[in-house]
């Protein structure tokens, strides 16, 4: 083929679906040039290598037409131009995890053309740039009127991180968080995936429904852009499963996060009269369950898509309630 005249090859790859026009990289370095842009989908920078701006923003000009996920090295700090340069020359762009600061990426987003759906993995900040309080709403406050009132944040406690989403997708205001839903039997699997799942961005299961194998393959099928899941109750063939076959998610908490704990305002009234008696049955089923947890989440600790697994501990009504951070590299 690297015979051919390079009118006849040029016509060829333009007539070769998506899909098939990898091989064509080794081909001729004229076949090269022709598919480099439309090629690569997804590049990590690795954390133990000296790569600086430069090195990233010459790569997102030679690729990064297609690229729709980017790892830039851990705990590496880069100014706003290379942050302009990756947002301008990557247009596909869903997904970005980086070190960069918050401040750095309000005055980056929304950028033109992006797509709407664009996620932020924010990790390893200074804890200077992380306050005491309400995180989420610190991150928030840093945008201006119309971006905060369309994007979500989820803060780490573990690793001082955040994952920044749109928390509803314009124009037409599609759902793209579930931060949580009543017990039903059969509600996740009858209404709320089949309705809402092709949209979701972040999703929490209610504490009746385990992460089973089962669970995890509903999830798969009706979540094709799913990014972020709180799982209070795992089994370890769930977590396999979503790390197999969910390919655009990024973390897992194991457990509850600040936003899921399993009590609210109206709980705590209800309780109160009887709240050591309920904290002292609650506290034994949840050390059952946390223990079923971190067995499950120890079998993919060294998993390749992982990238880190930290624990956390919640003190909430005397309560002393323990989760894991799985950070996940998207496989797009």
């Amino acid at each position: 083929m690297a015979s051919l005249p390079n009118e006849l090859l040029q016509r060829i790859i333009e007539l070769t679906d998506h899909a098939y026009i990898a091989p064509y990289i080794f081909v001729s370095k004229y076949t090269f040039q022709l598919v480099r842009q439309r090629v690569y989908r997804k590049v990590i920078f690795p954390d133990e290598q000296d790569i600086d701006g430069t090195d990233i923003i010459t790569f997102c000009q030679l690729y990064g037409s297609s690229l729709e996920t980017i790892k830039l090295p851990q705990a590496h700090y880069f100014s706003d131009e290379v942050y302009h340069h990756i947002l301008t020359l990557c247009p596909n762009l869903n997904f970005l995890q980086s070190s960069i600061y918050p401040k750095q990426l309000a005055r980056c987003i929304p950028p033109p053309k992006l797509p709407l759906t664009t996620c932020f993995m924010i990790t390893e900040l200074p804890c200077h740039l992380v306050s005491a309080g309400n995180q989420e709403d610190d991150i928030l406050s840093l945008f201006s009127n119309d971006q905060s009132a369309t994007t979500a944040a989820y803060y780490f406690d573990c690793c001082s991180s955040f994952f920044v989403f749109p928390n509803e997708v314009l124009p037409s205001k599609t759902l793209t968080q579930i931060s949580h839903y009543f017990h039903h039997p059969g509600a996740l699997s009858n209404a709320i995936l089949p309705t809402f799942g092709s949209d979701l961005l972040a999703l929490t299961l209610n504490p009746y429904d385990l992460l089973t194998s089962s669970v995890a393959q509903l999830i798969v099928a009706k979540c094709p852009k799913l990014r972020y899941l709180v799982v209070p109750s795992v089994k370890a063939e769930g977590l396999w499963m979503l790390l197999r076959w969910c390919h655009t998610l990024a973390a897992i908490i194991v457990g509850y996060d600040r936003n899921s704990l399993p009590f609210d305002d109206d709980d705590d009234m209800f309780f109160r009269h009887e709240m050591a008696h309920y904290n002292r049955h609650f506290q034994s089923r949840q050390t059952l369950t946390e223990i079923e947890n971190e067995r499950a989440v120890e079998t993919i600790r060294h998993h390749k898509r992982v990238w880190c697994v930290h624990s956390n501990t919640y003190e909430y009504n005397q309560l002393k309630i323990v989760s894991w951070h799985v950070g996940i590299i998207p496989k797009v």
